[in-house]
């Protein structure tokens, strides 16, 4: 039997639950008035997503072109064969020896995770989920994901965009740095050793990621040609520049126009779209819904028990990145006004979040106090200890963040 409906009645992270939870395999079509996509699911994982706008065969191979790993021509001929075969473009990829198995697999798992996750940040549209006993993907090079894992990176996701749409408001912006490439130092540590004008710095810790990223900023690269470089993912590429931003590496020089001129870029109203605290109550809804309507297509013993242990790893999770999120807001406000705000009200005054985000999931407010030029956050229990993993101290010496 088919579920089937509207995300407004019935929420993407309600589905996605379900599906996982209860170890579905079938094809789960999404259609809005723009686009149609489609997700295959298997044994409750994603294995597949596929778009009307542009087929993923058409985006990995082009992604593989843009990241220099196959030239333009040899992909038309990898798609004329793949006409006439009707073989998996990666399946051509590898036999022909077109590209190494790896960065296949790379690109396989960035496009399918992007179009599932851009599914979050839709507001109208229908769903139709198909069971079926069997589904096909290419088995041999993506490793499918988890529906615990769409959840979370997918609310995550959601709950960060208005903050970083704030200061990158469209794929067409082009940065430019404010620190010479060889000052950075590769290694675990996200945070500035020693930040640019405090005398005598000289090197500034950035994760792999953060210095592909970093490297890519030349004042020519707008930030879709990064994303498409990088094969790291549009809202990681983005995060990373909003985190750039916000430690004075990087500055705004411009959009960049159809006809390849700069323009000054214009700052994005702050999106409307709902966050952690929404999404985690249709999560609970959904968990009292399905043990209501036991004779639902998706209803088995016991779902109430089940939907309770994933809910709460969510809810947690959705804690941490909140506060995370809070603390980027932090050091955007520092950035932005030259001082760290007297509360964390301030921060949605400036736009820079909303008030709901400035509590965890269970509508506790996150605990604040400036100490020196720096501060302590933390998320604490009802009865206000601090919960493990919920406390970031962050100080500043002169310009120096540690």
């Amino acid at each position: 039997m088919a579920l089937e409906g509207t995300i407004r009645d019935f929420g993407l992270p309600d589905i996605f639950q379900l599906i996982g939870l209860q170890r579905k395999s079938g094809v789960l079509t999404l259609k809005s008035t723009q686009e149609t996509v489609t997700v295959t699911f298997e044994n409750g994982q994603v294995v597949n997503a596929d778009s009307s706008a542009k087929r993923v065969d058409e985006r990995v191979g082009m992604l593989l072109v843009k990241q220099g790993k196959l030239t333009e021509a040899r992909l038309d001929e990898v798609l004329d064969r793949q006409r006439q075969t009707l073989q998996r473009i990666g399946h051509i990829l590898i036999a022909g020896q077109y590209v190494r198995p790896e960065d296949l697999s790379q690109a396989l798992q960035v496009q399918v995770s992007q179009l599932v996750f851009k599914l979050f940040r839709w507001k109208e549209g229908d769903y139709h989920f198909e069971q079926a006993d069997k589904v096909q993907y290419d088995r041999e090079h993506f490793n499918p994901m988890s529906a615990d894992f769409i959840l979370m990176e997918g609310i995550r996701m959601v709950d960060e965009w208005p903050m970083i749409e704030r200061r990158i408001p469209s794929l067409d912006v082009v940065f430019r740095k404010l620190v010479d490439s060889s000052q950075i130092r590769l290694g675990g540590d996200k945070q500035i050793d020693e930040a640019l004008g405090s005398g005598g710095a000289s090197e500034i810790s950035l994760t792999d990621d953060e210095a592909r990223v970093y490297r890519l900023v030349d004042g020519s690269h707008t930030v879709q040609e990064i994303v498409d470089s990088t094969g790291i993912g549009e809202f990681e590429v983005c995060r990373t520049l909003f985190d750039l931003l916000s430690r004075d590496l990087i500055a705004v020089l411009g959009r960049q126009k159809a006809g390849g001129a700069r323009a000054d870029v214009r700052r994005a109203a702050p999106s409307r779209i709902p966050g952690y605290v929404l999404l985690g109550a249709a999560l609970f809804a959904a968990a009292v819904g399905v043990t209501v309507h036991r004779g639902a297509p998706f209803a088995v013993l016991g779902l109430g028990t089940m939907l309770r242990v994933p809910l709460g790893g969510v809810l947690h999770g959705t804690s941490r990145a909140r506060l995370e999120n809070v603390d980027r807001a932090l050091q955007a406000f520092r950035a932005l006004e030259g001082r760290l705000p007297e509360g964390l009200g301030q921060l949605a005054d400036a736009g820079l979040l909303r008030a709901d985000q400035l509590a965890d999931p269970w509508n506790r407010p996150y605990e604040y106090s400036r100490v020196g030029d720096g501060y302590v956050l933390s998320a604490v229990n009802a009865g206000g200890e601090p919960l493990p993993g919920g406390l970031i101290e962050r100080r500043w010496a002169g310009n120096s963040a540690f």
